[in-house]
């Protein structure tokens, strides 16, 4: 395995693709965060990569992924509820994601909503991975995307199930 570890296809993609600006939903204790910023800052500055995180921050407190990300670097902005309510206020205040990471909610509900607010912040060489493809809710949600605008791959990585990588068709 590569030396950044778990979801290393996450590492690969933002070091091929020059990404700065990353999204995750599904923080759980910041270490992917970590991962991926320590990815993009093999190709620019850390003050030009930004991070963008969202979590209920019940297990693992925002205070302790705040002191995390600072040592990073990077500019960072956590958003802590729901997506069902947090992600719809915001995303009109977001900028085009280079990458996008979707580990959230499995309901499909859940699913459609971080897809749907998702999508709006894609631009042509955006991509965004959905973890947990298997799962009922995110499965219909990830058959469900246009298949005249978007290409839908879908892998197992070893111990992970199966991951969606979804690109804009161009």
């Amino acid at each position: 395995m590569p030396w950044y570890g778990y979801h290393a296809y996450l590492n690969e993609f933002i070091k091929e693709n020059n990404c700065s600006k990353i999204m995750e939903i599904g923080v759980y204790n910041g270490e992917n965060a970590i991962s991926m910023i320590n990815a993009a800052t093999k190709r620019s500055p850390p003050h030009l990569v930004e991070y963008f995180g969202f979590d209920f921050f019940k297990r693992y407190n925002i205070n302790q992924i705040t002191e995390k990300l600072r040592q990073t670097g990077c500019k960072f902005k956590l958003f802590q509820g729901d997506t069902l309510n947090t992600l719809p206020k915001i995303v009109n205040n977001l900028p085009k994601m280079d990458l996008i990471f979707i580990d959230g909610g499995k309901s499909y509900k859940e699913a459609m909503n971080d897809w749907r607010n998702s999508a709006k912040l894609m631009h042509g060489k955006t991509g965004v991975f959905v973890h947990n493809a298997g799962f009922s809710g995110v499965r219909r949600t990830i058959y469900e995307i246009p298949e005249d605008r978007y290409k839908l791959d879908i892998f197992s990585p070893p111990g992970e199930g199966l991951v969606a990588h979804i690109k804009e068709i161009e």
